[in-house]
């Protein structure tokens, strides 16, 4: 396999599969909880988030709590080979989507806040911020589209590397919420 990001990929699949149930929920809790603490989220008014796959960072217990605060929270839809976040109130809003994932069903408002807080999906991500996602380049062009948000990534304590490779037209993050601390990206966004 000569291509770094899917090597990387298969390791992240690999280390996220051989988490037992028990201690995938203690860190999913833990993150969850160092993120909902964080001040820079506890101001957010509007966050655009993503519906969690089985094993990535489980973003549904954030999405209840998220809706029983009254925040505005918008979730992603692929069109095309765009993403576009709609603004969703309860789990009803949604529909099997692109690749199973669940996504905003229509009808659901378009979402336009530039100072939107988003937490972004990825497998890898270094401690400078740079993202290996799963490979369609969907966060990329959305984030190029609106550069002006606050970009957040949840992630295992295994999945930040020291470094990583990373393209020209990848977005990095600026923030990397982990099961034990917060890690500021310097040469996020």
């Amino acid at each position: 396999m000569n291509n770094p990001k899917e090597h990387i990929r298969e390791e992240m699949r690999r280390l996220r599969s051989a988490l037992s149930p028990e201690e995938k929920n203690r860190l999913d809790q833990q993150i969850t909880q160092r993120l909902w603490d964080w001040p820079a989220f506890q101001e957010a008014a509007v966050v655009y988030l993503y519906a969690s796959l089985a094993q990535e960072v489980d973003t549904w217990g954030l999405l209840g709590q998220l809706w029983k605060k009254k925040v505005r929270v918008a979730l992603p839809r692929v069109e095309k080979k765009r993403l576009r976040f709609y603004f969703v109130d309860n789990k009803d809003a949604l529909e099997s989507g692109f690749y199973g994932i669940q996504e905003p069903a229509k009808g659901c408002p378009l979402a336009r806040d530039a100072k939107a807080v988003v937490v972004t999906p990825g497998l890898a991500f270094s401690v400078s911020g740079d993202r290996v996602g799963y490979g369609g380049g969907y966060y990329d062009r959305f984030f190029e589209q609106e550069p002006g948000h606050l970009c957040v990534a949840l992630a295992y304590p295994f999945q930040v590397k020291a470094d990583i490779t990373a393209e020209k037209t990848d977005h990095r993050m600026q923030w990397i919420i982990t099961s034990d601390k917060i890690i500021e990206c310097p040469q996020g966004a």
